[in-house]
């Protein structure tokens, strides 16, 4: 019984004795795998290397500075660029609304005559041969003749008085009665426009009368109407005369100063 205790003790000791010894020989193996690398390395700075001067210039010295692994300063992001801001657009004109058409008629009225402006008409127009050539006529207004206004001859249509002067109605003794001489003594050939012509604005208030005289004398007969000397013409309010009858009653009156009394024959040329 000791001996087996005794035998246990040894085998303990010599465990542990092993146990120690194998800690110890790590150790001391440590202790000399560390022991170069404990020593301390200097550091050199760096030194400036020149180079000998030569004989044809002097070269400086150059500066040579050790290259540290530095990181680049951060670069500073571009201030962001302010967008362009878009006018305001102007606001586009409003359209003014657009009147529609006014309906036309179904049935439009007829338009005016022409000569419907003028206040005095053509009633009637005749003419026959005589020795002379003039022509005479009455200016009516309301089937009464009509005193004060003008009667101009002339060689135009709205042209000036020509060969005489305006005629004023009522400055012979017959109410509404104008005379134009042409020519006293002879037959005379030429075209001549008459109008009425209101006094007071001088503008023509009638319809135009175209007479047509001829140079040569040449008597009526029932196949001719003869020629045009002395002529005749009537302006009224009341219009035109339909169907004028004829009267024929020819003038021979050679006396210039003798009060014609001219041949009631159709003017057809007025």
């Amino acid at each position: 019984m000791s001996f087996k205790r005794h035998s246990l003790w040894f085998l303990l000791l010599a465990l542990l004795t092993f146990t120690l010894a194998c800690r110890t020989a790590e150790t001391i193996a440590q202790l000399r795998a560390t022991a170069p690398a404990a020593r301390a390395r200097v550091t050199r700075l760096p030194t400036r290397v020149s180079k000998p001067a030569t004989a044809s210039a002097e070269i400086l010295p150059t500066e040579i500075t050790a290259v540290t692994d530095v990181p680049a300063p951060p670069t500073q992001a571009p201030p962001p660029q302010a967008q362009p801001t878009n006018a305001p657009q102007a606001a586009a004109p409003t359209r003014k609304p657009v009147a529609p058409p006014p309906p036309k008629p179904t049935n439009p009225p007829p338009q005016p005559s022409p000569t419907a402006q003028y206040k005095y008409r053509i009633q009637e127009s005749r003419c026959g041969p005589n020795v002379r050539t003039y022509i005479e006529g009455f200016v009516y207004e309301n089937n009464q003749p009509k005193n004060g206004v003008l009667v101009r001859i002339s060689q135009g249509p709205d042209g000036q008085p020509d060969p005489n002067d305006d005629f004023r109605t009522g400055a012979d003794p017959r109410q509404g009665y104008f005379f134009h001489n042409i020519n006293a003594n002879a037959p005379n050939g030429g075209t001549w426009y008459l109008w009425v012509i209101d006094p007071a604005t001088m503008q023509r208030i009638s319809e135009i009368a175209i007479v047509k005289t001829d140079a040569e004398r040449v008597e009526d007969s029932e196949n001719s109407s003869g020629s045009c000397q002395s002529a005749t013409i009537k302006f009224s309010t009341s219009g035109p005369v339909t169907n004028p009858t004829r009267a024929n009653i020819p003038t021979r009156t050679p006396d210039p100063n003798a009060q014609p009394t001219p041949t009631q024959d159709p003017l057809d040329d007025s």
